[in-house]
């Protein structure tokens, strides 16, 4: 009986040191948000990934899009802020889909 309460004492000090690792992903992204916007001019238009943050630390992003998966392109997005990065500057086509992810 004894080796099972310490066994099951064990296990909750392992699961409560790991808790706090797990919640810092999912609160990580809550910080950020990755959207595309399409702009026209000269004849084209130009692919625009936008990120804001809403958490108080700066964060350090990759940005791509399905038409542009590679290479990746990194910003640095200010705490409270939003910084665009321009992944293509000529396309025929104005939809896409912008992904990203974003560290501390």
């Amino acid at each position: 009986m004894r080796a099972v309460v310490k066994s099951l004492f064990t296990a909750l000090i392992v699961l409560t040191t790991a808790l706090p690792a797990l919640g810092e992903d999912g609160d990580m992204k809550n910080c950020y948000s990755i959207r595309g916007e399409a702009r026209y001019g000269a004849l084209a238009y130009k692919h625009i990934v936008i990120v804001t943050n809403r958490c108080d630390i700066t964060l350090q992003c990759e940005v791509w899009t399905d038409v542009d998966p590679s290479p990746r392109q990194s910003v640095s997005v200010e705490p409270q802020g939003t910084a665009e990065v321009l992944v293509r500057a000529v396309s025929p086509a104005r939809a896409f889909k912008a992904f990203g992810e974003c560290k501390k």
